[in-house]
């Protein structure tokens, strides 16, 4: 069935990759659609891992392919390319790819890459895609055990609480164990299944697992605050105020630490279009020397795969300082420090984008043609295209 295969290495420095380059003709079969997959030419049908093993960067090539008689997923011998091996441009034949054979710990490993790459509430569609490419139930269990958890936290994924008493955000802030995430706001410890992305349970927080009642004060008013903007910021957009350090702080005089989440997503696969807001703002309450520090994460994330693969991974930090005040105050200043900052940021965001035509998407261009002239817009009457055609092709003649 395999007519012919070709894999280029370029190498833009020793050990590093520029670019892979595949090429390969079939007979009746199609290209299966894998969420993630990367079409490094056009109608290619490869996944490519990346992967750190024994100490060498390694990228996993994979050929999958779909029978148009019987639909059912066939994976082609699969390419191990260690970079460390190439210092020039390679060729590699097909007696070289059969050759190649992936450990079962290799697998797991390209298998997780591909969970947590997944783009904003897509990973249930790459799951399933990565499922049966790996053919191997445990395998597979193995790679979604460690994957899920992380990409739930790494996203700031939302799960309504049962009894719709509310949503927990999962975090690694708001983390007690392994399952359990705690809710300040209800006072509620969340139990999640990471791979199922639902919550199954919940139990009361314990009085060691909350603030003291002082830092409750500050943290409860600041919440109050945070709400509101995300509420007039976002459409769909939750947060939460957790604190990370001193929170059994009694009184003025110690340090302690609150941080802000802000998570919103807007999913709608049916338009082929998802995307996600997520920032972090790290605020230290420095009540000695009586300032408030400020460090904010910025992260845009979206994705547009109608009739083709676009993602866009912004991210963006900044900090801000202020002075300690009375708890409803520090909520005030703080909540508008980062309305200040976000907008800001989208506003640059939005800038850029509405730029591109006249900027970036212009210096793709050939600044003259061939010709080393401008084209003479103003007077196109000049150009009879179909009488140099004609005359040119003898037609009608």
């Amino acid at each position: 069935m395999v007519a012919k295969i070709d894999l280029v290495v370029l190498l833009n420095q020793p050990h590093q990759s520029k670019a892979i380059a595949l090429y390969r003709s079939y007979t009746r079969w199609e290209l299966s659609r894998v969420t993630t997959a990367i079409h490094l030419i056009s109608s290619v049908p490869v996944l490519v891992g990346r992967t750190s093993l024994d100490g060498a960067d390694q990228f996993v090539i994979f050929f999958f392919l779909r029978s148009s008689n019987n639909n059912s997923l066939s994976k082609y011998p699969t390419l191990t390319v260690s970079f460390s091996k190439f210092e020039r441009e390679t060729e590699i034949g097909m007696a070289d790819v059969e050759e190649a054979e992936l450990s079962d710990k290799q697998k797991k490993e390209i298998a997780k890459w591909f969970l947590l790459n997944s783009p904003a509430g897509e990973i249930q569609y790459v799951s399933k895609d990565v499922k049966a490419i790996l053919n191997d139930e445990e395998l597979y269990n193995e790679a979604a055990s460690e994957a899920f958890p992380l990409y739930n936290k790494s996203q700031m994924i939302c799960l309504e609480m049962p009894g719709r008493i509310g949503d927990v955000l999962v975090t690694s802030f708001g983390e007690l164990k392994e399952n359990e995430f705690l809710d300040l706001r209800t006072a509620q410890v969340a139990i999640v299944d990471h791979i199922k992305q639902v919550c199954t349970g919940l139990r009361p927080a314990l009085d060691d697992e909350l603030p003291s009642p002082y830092v409750e004060e500050f943290r409860c008013s600041l919440d109050a605050e945070i709400l509101k903007y995300v509420g007039e910021a976002y459409p769909k957009g939750v947060c939460s105020v957790y604190c990370t350090k001193g929170k059994d702080v009694e009184g003025p005089g110690s340090d302690f630490d609150l941080v802000v989440v802000i998570s919103a997503a807007r999913l709608s696969p049916q338009n082929f279009c998802n995307g996600s807001w997520r920032s972090v703002w790290n605020i230290e309450f420095k009540d000695v020397e009586q300032i408030l520090e400020l460090r904010g994460k910025l992260q845009v994330g979206a994705h547009y795969f109608e009739e083709g693969n676009v993602q866009l991974d912004a991210k963006h930090e900044c900090k801000d300082t202020t002075v300690f005040q009375s708890p409803d105050d520090c909520a005030i200043t703080i909540a508008s420090i980062i309305r200040h900052h976000e907008t800001e940021y989208l506003a640059s965001l939005e800038a850029s984008y509405s730029n591109l035509p006249d900027t970036t998407f212009k210096d793709l261009r050939r600044k003259l043609p061939v010709t080393r002239t401008l084209f003479p817009w103003h007077n196109t009457l000049q150009f009879n295209l179909t009488r140099d055609l004609t005359k040119e092709l003898g037609i009608g003649k």
